[in-house]
């Protein structure tokens, strides 16, 4: 099989280095033309451009590279209409010609068609990177304001007109409108070192100064530009707004008659006589005068804003949002505009269109620790817990020396359950500040809660150092102590409370719990009867007095203390146990005795069937005692049984 398969192979491979064209060869000479007329523009020398043309016209008399050849000769000639029906008919018979589309796209846009032009650019791109064409694409979205793809094309073609000040200069207006005055004054400064005399690139670099608020570096370029063109109304018309935000009037009424703007000089006589009006605190003046320059010049936000913040400051809240809200609009926009805003809506409740206001004061340069200490405290209010822990940690980047900052993130954190970083934030407030007396407070609780009561204990003595006679805590101390079992401690901390408020029964009676506990009943006794004198129907007192007698054998005492609890409180039961136990001791029951009867029949025993002997009756009962006799011990032992300290009244 083999040899009939290679005979038709070396026919084909004769055939294919022979020439023959199998009737395309009118299609291949064409492509080639078309390769040709492609790369066209890359050809540097007329002789090479001609040798081009003859070949091309050669290959393919009457086809998509004709016509592109014929549509380049028109376009040198300044035959634009000629050009633009030549590369029409190139498309016509060659589609995918992006050569010819961009081409066509770069007329389209010298006659004013931009859409038609971007369309046509576009496809020009697709088969190669002209930077003609991505300058032609960056001019027509700068002007329909697309900035963002505007500047992408800039770039492209910057590429490689890397030295095309005018390129530069677009550039930079593309950034300044965008408001990336950084990026603008890069690009501005690029074109006035390649054409130092640009005053294009002058009056944007000033202007993207002015952008970034830096003034002084705006009028030193701006004064330039006046001394090479004094004529200039425009610049003369720049340096007045500019010495007007800085702050100097004079020079800027004198700028704007040289500009030939007669109105916004007597705009700025107004404004001027307002701005002393208002620091004269001369309200109602100020507001007229404020009035008066905006009837001069209705579309400065400045003037706006001042008249703003004198209606602030004479308590005219709803006046001066109305005048910010128009600067706003205006797009006067800057930090203490949005930030002055922020406050009258917190002042009025409405937290949510505060926040905007403040971060929007946020997005200007500065430190901002007001607006941002007053946007943490409102997410603090809402409970929007982990902003505000944002805010506050922003805050502290720059005054991280400030306790009440730390203590408020501190309280953030607790809120949101990161205790942890709420017990180190409470540690560096109280470090920062030691006499901190809710700083202290916060800290102990929160050390409580968590089972640190060493700290709880320590930051507890701290509150007292500050206010001695807090009870939350000294109750709280009392407690640990007695969790602790530090009765040293304890009793030192409750005789303070008592010398600090002698009148407080609770607090003898605490005390005496403690005294009882250690067994120095005389002491406990005089407690109790502080707390009783006090207060007379105080049972808890009058119970613990009633077993400390009892306890030291004074059961006449107790009885009558003992009762006296019972009236003050008849459910408390262990002053029921105790009287009880008192009236078994003073009045025991007597022994009953049987008369003699028959002896019982059977033998062995002396009683009936069902009764009980003398012994089996009296077991359990105390034995009579004479008077005077001190009571058992037995007898109190059930009320006194697992006496302890407890911490409460």
């Amino acid at each position: 099989m083999n040899k009939y398969l290679t005979v038709p192979s070396l026919v084909l491979l004769v055939l294919l280095t022979t020439g023959f064209n199998w009737g395309f060869g009118h299609r291949d000479k064409c492509g080639e033309a078309k390769e040709l007329a492609a790369g066209f523009a890359e050809l540097k020398s007329a002789t090479e451009q001609s040798e081009a043309e003859a070949r091309i016209q050669k290959l393919c008399p009457d086809g998509a590279a004709s016509h592109f050849i014929t549509a380049l000769k028109f376009e040198r000639e300044g035959d634009t209409e000629q050009a633009i029906a030549e590369y029409r008919e190139t498309l016509k018979d060659g589609p995918e010609f992006p050569v010819a589309n961009g081409n066509l796209g770069l007329l389209y846009l010298q006659n004013g068609l931009s859409d038609e032009a971007a369309v046509e650019l576009s496809k020009g791109l697709q088969g190669q990177a002209d930077p003609r064409y991505h300058k032609g694409l960056a001019r027509i979205f700068a002007s329909h304001k697309l900035f963002a793809l505007a500047a992408y094309h800039y770039r492209e073609a910057l590429k490689v007109f890397s030295a095309d000040a005018p390129l530069h200069e677009e550039l930079g207006d593309v950034y300044a409108n965008q408001e990336l005055f950084d990026n603008a004054e890069e690009e501005y400064s690029r074109a006035l070192a390649i054409r130092p005399d640009s005053e294009t690139a002058r009056l944007g670099l000033a202007a993207a100064f002015v952008g970034k608020n830096q003034f002084d570096k705006a009028l030193t370029v701006l004064q330039k530009a006046r001394s090479a063109n004094p004529g200039n109304k425009e610049i003369h018309f720049l340096l007045a707004e500019t010495y007007e935000k800085k702050g100097d009037s004079k020079a800027a009424e004198e700028e704007y008659l040289q500009a030939g703007k007669v109105n916004e000089g007597r705009h700025l006589k107004h404004s001027r006589r307002g701005d002393e009006y208002f620091a004269a605190k001369e309200y109602d003046k100020a507001v007229a005068e404020y009035q008066a320059a905006l009837k001069e010049k209705p579309d400065w936000p400045e003037t706006l804003q001042k008249l703003g913040d004198v209606y602030r400051e004479a308590g005219r809240d709803n006046d001066a949002m109305a005048a910010y809200k128009e600067a706003v609009r205006m797009k006067g926009e800057n930090e203490a505009l949005h930030y002055n805003l922020g406050t009258l809506y917190e002042k009025k409740g409405l937290h949510d269109e505060a926040v905007v206001e403040y971060r929007h004061s946020l997005q200007f340069a500065g430190e901002q620790g007001e607006t941002r200490r007053r946007l943490a405290d409102i997410y603090s209010v809402r409970g929007s817990y982990p902003q505000a822990i944002e805010q506050y940690r922003e805050l502290l980047k720059i005054r991280g020396d400030n306790p009440l900052i730390h203590l408020k993130l501190a309280r953030a954190y607790a809120n949101s359950k990161d205790y942890k970083n709420a017990m180190k934030e409470y540690q560096e407030s109280t470090r920062l500040n030691p006499d901190d007396l809710e700083a202290h407070r916060e800290l102990a609780a929160l050390a409580k809660k968590s089972g640190m009561n060493d700290m709880a204990e320590k930051q507890y003595r701290e509150v007292l150092r500050l206010q001695k006679d807090d009870a939350d805590a000294r109750n709280a101390l009392t407690a640990i102590y007695v969790k602790n079992k530090n009765y040293d401690e304890l009793t030192t901390l409750l005789k303070e409370s008592v010398e600090l408020n002698p009148k407080d029964a609770t607090g003898h009676y605490k005390l005496g719990l403690v005294y009882e506990f250690k067994k120095d009943y005389e002491a406990a006794t005089v407690q109790y009867k502080e707390a009783v004198e006090l207060k007379s129907d105080y049972a808890k007192a009058l119970n613990a007095l009633g077993r400390v007698y009892m306890k030291t054998g004074q059961i006449t005492q107790a009885k009558e203390v003992l009762e006296t609890a019972n009236k003050a409180d008849p459910a408390q039961e262990e002053t029921t146990m105790m009287l009880g136990s008192i009236k078994d001791e003073l009045s025991p029951e007597p022994t009953k005795h049987k008369k003699k009867g028959k002896k019982s029949k059977k033998k062995g025993t002396g009683k009936k069937k069902g009764t009980k002997t003398k012994e089996a009756k009296t077991k359990g009962k105390p034995a009579a005692r004479s008077k005077g006799q001190p009571a058992a011990k037995k007898s109190t032992k059930g009320a006194t049984k697992k006496q302890g300290v407890k911490a409460g009244g």
